[in-house]
């Protein structure tokens, strides 16, 4: 079911906003001095021993005042723990957002583009500019999907949802590590160098997604990018940016009624109406 779909993509990938924050410049490497040349007796092999050491700038932080450990980098418990108090302190926000999807069996990736507005609990507004007018908005308890090129409108209630760890999340109700297995995938592409790269696997297995990937920023500890890959291999990606964090937002920003002449449809009865 379409609705369905793009129900459980977004629900997932909602609350992940970030401001974004300019990538640092990895420091030059210091040039080993030169060997005199007055000193033709030094042995020639020494100006080679600071090549063994390559791997050792990789593990530290390019931030400064980056709160970390000597080692550089935060043990996984402590990054899953400052990412889920950050969310469970935020209220509200909007932020702008570019979404790639990836359609694995034809390899074709449709882009978009568009703002977000949340508020808690539960409710959320996704302004879809390009390439369509579309727009997703929930006041907590019924989300609606509007398509005004087509003069149609889907509605679902949020309580048949699948995703009962997700909507937890986004109502600031639950936490992420009692309903995913993670771990860090720092072998994934995504993200910058000094991000932290999480992979989020459910306990219970969902038919509609396998696996769900967060890029954290090092500092802030928002989520700046969410990766949601399903069973057939197909891509959401999603990347936040001049978010406003618990900006004041009106409840009546989530209220949305059809206008005359849209066809609903109603996705628990499957059944259009006028």
């Amino acid at each position: 079911m379409l609705l369905s779909g793009m129900l459980k993509n977004l629900v997932v990938t909602l609350l992940l906003a970030a401001p974004a924050v300019p990538v640092a410049k990895p420091a030059a490497p210091v040039a080993a001095p030169a060997v005199p040349v007055a000193k033709p007796a030094a042995p020639v092999a020494a100006p080679a021993v600071p090549v063994a050491k390559p791997a050792v700038p990789v593990a530290k932080p390019a931030v400064p005042g980056l709160v970390a450990p000597a080692s550089g980098r935060l043990a996984l418990s402590d990054v899953m723990g400052r990412v889920q108090k950050y969310y469970d302190i935020t209220k509200s926000y909007t932020a702008l957002f570019e979404q790639s999807q990836l359609n694995a069996a034809f390899g074709r990736t449709r882009r978009a583009s568009g703002e977000v507005l949340f508020k808690k609990p539960g409710r959320m507004r996704w302004n879809y500019k390009t390439p369509d007018n579309k727009t997703f908005v929930s006041n907590g308890s019924v989300l609606w999907l509007y398509e005004p090129v087509d003069k149609q409108a889907f509605k679902q209630d949020l309580k048949g949802s699948q995703l009962p760890a997700a909507l937890a999340f986004l109502m600031g109700k639950g936490k992420l590590s009692d309903d995913f297995d993670v771990a860090f995938a720092d072998k994934i592409s995504y993200g910058r160098p000094e991000d932290y790269r999480l992979s989020l696997r459910p306990r219970v297995p969902q038919s509609q997604y396998k696996s769900i990937y967060f890029i954290v920023d090092p500092t802030t500890f928002h989520v700046r990018q969410s990766v949601l890959v399903d069973a057939q291999g197909n891509i959401n990606d999603i990347t936040f940016k001049d978010a406003k964090v618990n900006p004041k937002l009106l409840d009546t920003t989530f209220e949305w009624k059809p206008p005359q002449g849209v066809r609903v449809i109603d996705a628990a009865k499957m059944s259009p109406s006028r």
